[in-house]
């Protein structure tokens, strides 16, 4: 049995990693075995991302204080957590790859990334997402392209104007 101030302190934890994170991926942890959770957690760590096993109702608290309240029906049963601060999708590609070689060891119940909340199956889906900044260069690629083909019309104009002010000009010059 934990005292009040190691549960206190437990859910000051959590509430500081469910706070500053991008991504919290919350998976069902009852039939994963110790072998399978270790390298779990040491794929999940070589990505900066923590796996805590938590207690459903200090967790709850911290999910509340945080203002996280789409979380707190889904710590039932052995819950563990991923929480990322980094890029908020990278848990659901790990996870995904541990579950193509796990099949039905770890269920996802739910993630939040970023602000949104997604179900268990629609996060996993999450994995095939290209990153942060794949989808950025992407943006800029597509926002690019028209500003290219604008300044390739302006050069265009310019040059047939220049053109025709030097054909009047050498017209001029003839019928002088």
């Amino acid at each position: 049995m934990s005292t009040k101030a190691e549960r206190t302190a437990d859910i000051e934890f959590l509430e500081k990693e469910f706070q500053e994170a991008t991504g919290i991926f919350l998976a069902d942890n009852n039939k994963i075995n110790v072998e399978k959770t270790t390298k779990l957690r040491s794929d999940l760590r070589k990505n900066g991302i923590q796996f805590i096993v938590v207690k459903n109702t200090l967790a709850k608290i911290a999910c509340s204080r945080v203002g996280k309240d789409d979380l707190i029906p889904h710590f039932k049963g052995p819950t563990a957590v991923a929480v990322t601060r980094n890029e908020g999708t990278v848990p659901a590609k790990i996870i995904r790859d541990f579950q193509k070689e796990n099949k039905d060891l770890l269920g996802l119940k739910i993630a939040y990334v970023e602000g949104s909340v997604f179900k268990g199956d629609d996060a996993i889906k999450l994995a095939d997402l290209p990153s942060r900044e794949v989808l950025l260069s992407q943006l800029l690629g597509c926002l690019q392209a028209p500003m290219g083909k604008f300044a390739g019309v302006l050069n265009s104009f310019l040059s047939k104007f220049v053109g025709t002010l030097n054909a009047l000009k050498e017209k001029k010059e003839q019928a002088q």
